[in-house]
């Protein structure tokens, strides 16, 4: 993907690396092609459909990835090949891996019908056609719950094939999609995470600000300035002095680990000395763990997709900017302008959106904002993604070289692999140095590159933060589980809470095409997750009242709506509810001295005669329970305003008190709860069953009128 539109010729006249792919190569063989992708060639090789596959072609993965071996079936793949052929030319490799994923399926399907066929009846019904396929096969795929991606992949190709041999379509009809069970985390933990992420981004700009200073001491000692001594980093400085001798002897930017070892040629040596080959390389260049901290903190902050934000063009012409019209913000666009501002936002295409654009703003005066976190990391990786582009242009002349020559298939097909992951990284933005000191790409599916120490098994950086925070959370608290997936869920949600609940507002941060689509996001993402955990919250909190022989609905409310009930809470409480009440069921501190412009005319030492509490006593106590009074005297008001002459509603403070009342229950109860308690005393005062303070009842009122 790129951001936004860019001058393609322009980045061919200045050097830069072309967008366009590399030429696919061509194969003779039925049952092996390669795809003509923009981006991403793909080799599709689909012998192992006609020989069978016996064992876990990628064993480094671990046999877990692997679903078991099926048997060839030679002349059924040669009938499917052309359709397959014809359904990913123009597919990603992700898309090729899913059709393939399919077949495997099917395959093993097909083997095992056949093997219970054998064993029922003892005759071998083998498909070894498209014309063999019957809803038996359809049938089974249902029973055992094949999943409807690849039911339907499988089904499109068999389709093609029986229609190119003028057979009838299947007419199956595939399984309904499985609606998947979101398991967002609660806000406070997302809060942790956010938090946890910032502060790993803060030490890793405290290191990258320590790297610096060390080399702007190098040059200045290198061109015979005044020093500064370092302290401690004095071993820093002695790091990069190597590093940066090395790369004057190589002329290389990014030296190998045998030519960081100098003339001794001795690991030994370096340490005897002070000297780390690691050290070296991340006093310049990222690490793996920083790239993913930025990337991670990025995602979090920006809600876009994983796959977005990893394919945001690092060449794109002012990707990073500041923004045309607030000056406090940072903008990640690709759009030129001369204007000095403070703001920035991030730009770039969802793929999966038809190419529509996103956009992220973040305020410069937050290092932790998305467009901040990818400006810096952009300029940090700068001269890595040089080093790609020469490397790119160099395997393309060797890729030209080996097309001309005598050159095996095989050989041009690992270099023109290599070709397009080259040309892929010279525009990523996410590129480090791994610990072989060879520069890396983060890639989605190679999140997990942290070990274990206790049980052995590789972690990603999440669960490497997640175990973090829980080794100092309560039981009861774990963070259980959480992906980069996971962050727009959790960031759309905090958009909703933060825009008391605006979808537009949503719609525009998750850069969704239509409000449908944001209805039908919160609908599943977000509300469901409230309800599910305001029920569990509800249950767990009842049944804890109902063992103690009690059951406050008050504290119960608070308990579910926000989880805790302090000390202080709970003393108030008690307190508010030992005062007097008001006619409208709000409790009042000193109920025999009202303010003035509240009881203009009261005697001393008498009750509040007036009762108006929302007139902004400050005496008045707002309950839990008042909500219905409230409500009463709302309506009591509405029905006043439209009775009561212009001058008398005004100087008697009424409309300040109704927007009080309002402004109570728009804010403190339950919306619902307010619209029918309002709606019963509207139908009460209007049908004459409850008279007014002042103004009586409305239906006599009506009558004399």
């Amino acid at each position: 993907m790129s951001i936004d539109k860019k001058n393609k010729d322009n980045l061919k006249v200045n050097g830069e690396v072309s967008p366009a792919s590399p030429r696919p190569l061509k194969s003779n063989d039925p049952l092996k092609f390669w795809t003509n992708h923009p981006t991403e060639n793909a080799l599709l090789d689909l012998h192992p459909f006609a020989d069978g596959e016996f064992q876990n072609p990628n064993p480094r993965t671990g046999s877990g990835n692997w679903g078991g071996p099926f048997t060839g079936r030679p002349v059924l793949i040669a009938e499917l090949a052309p359709a397959i052929q014809a359904r990913c030319i123009l597919v990603g490799s992700g898309r090729v891996e899913n059709y393939l994923g399919a077949l495997r399926a099917w395959w093993r399907l097909f083997d095992a019908i056949e093997s219970d066929s054998v064993a029922t009846d003892g005759i071998n019904h083998q498909v070894s056609s498209v014309a063999y396929l019957s809803v038996l096969h359809e049938a089974v795929a249902k029973q055992r719950n094949m999943s409807p991606q690849l039911f339907r992949d499988f089904l499109t190709v068999a389709d093609d094939t029986r229609r190119f041999l003028r057979l009838p379509p299947l007419g199956w009809i595939p399984p309904a999609q499985r609606k998947g069970e979101s398991h967002l985390i609660p806000e406070h933990q997302a809060r942790a995470i956010k938090t946890a992420l910032k502060q790993d981004w803060e030490c890793v700009r405290k290191t990258w600000a320590r790297y610096d200073r060390v080399m702007a001491e190098a040059d200045r000692r290198a061109a015979g300035e005044s020093s500064v001594d370092l302290g401690d980093d004095e071993r820093l400085l002695k790091n990069w002095q190597h590093f940066q001798t090395i790369q004057q002897k190589t002329g290389l930017t990014l030296p190998s680990g045998d030519q960081l070892l100098g003339d001794r040629k001795s690991a030994s040596y370096l340490c005897t000395n002070g000297l780390e080959r690691r050290v070296m390389r991340a006093i310049r260049f990222p690490t793996a763990k920083e790239a993913d901290i930025a990337f991670h903190l990025a995602l979090m902050n920006s809600g876009w997709n994983p796959s977005t934000l990893a394919k945001v063009d690092a060449d794109a012409p002012y990707l990073t900017r500041n923004h045309p019209k607030n000056a406090d913000q940072l903008v990640l666009s690709i759009d030129d302008t001369d204007e000095e501002t403070e703001e920035e936002t991030l730009r770039a295409d969802k793929a999966r959106a038809g190419g529509s654009t996103q956009f992220c703003i973040g305020q410069k005066s937050q290092p932790s904002s998305a467009p901040m976190v990818v400006a810096a990391y952009l300029t940090r990786t700068a001269l890595l993604r040089e080093v790609v582009k020469a490397d790119y242009k160099a395997a393309e002349r060797q890729l030209a070289h080996l097309r001309n020559g005598d050159a095996s298939q095989e050989a041009i097909a690992a270099l023109l692999m290599r070709v397009q992951t080259l040309r892929q990284w010279s525009h990523s933005v996410w590129l480090y140095v791994d610990h072989k000191g060879k520069i890396a790409c983060l890639k989605m599916q190679c999140w997990k590159r942290y070990l274990n120490v206790e049980g052995g098994t590789q972690l990603s950086y999440l669960d490497v933060v997640r175990q973090r925070l829980n080794a100092q959370r309560p039981a009861d608290d774990q963070i259980l589980n959480i992906t980069p997936a996971d962050f727009r869920d959790i960031y759309a949600r905090w958009v909703y809470i933060q825009s008391s609940g605006n979808i537009l507002a949503v719609m525009l941060a998750l850069g969704h095409a239509s409000i449908e689509t944001t209805v039908g996001y919160l609908r599943y993402k977000i509300y469901k997750v409230e309800q599910d955990e305001q029920v569990r919250r509800f249950m767990i909190h009842l049944f804890d009242g109902l063992g103690r022989g009690e059951v406050d609905l008050t504290k119960l409310a608070q308990l579910v709506r926000h989880g805790k009930i302090t000390p202080e809470m709970e003393a108030r409480l008690a307190e508010y509810r030992a005062l007097q009440r008001s006619r409208i069921g709000m409790g009042c501190a000193d109920p025999r001295h009202p303010p003035a412009h509240v009881a203009p005319g009261h005697v001393p030492g008498r009750l509040c005669g007036t009762n108006r509490c929302l007139k902004r006593c400050e005496h008045a106590r707002f309950l839990p329970e008042a909500m219905d009074g409230v409500a009463m005297r709302v309506e009591e008001l509405m029905v006043m305003s439209d009775h009561l002459p212009r001058e008398p509603w005004l100087k008697g403070g009424f409309q300040d008190e109704l927007e009080m009342g309002e402004d109570l229950l728009d804010n403190l109860f339950p919306s619902t709860a307010v619209a029918e308690a309002r709606a019963a005393w509207r139908a009460r005062i209007l049908a004459g069953e409850h008279m007014i303070p002042g103004l009586g009842r409305i239906d006599q009122l009506e009558e004399t009128a």
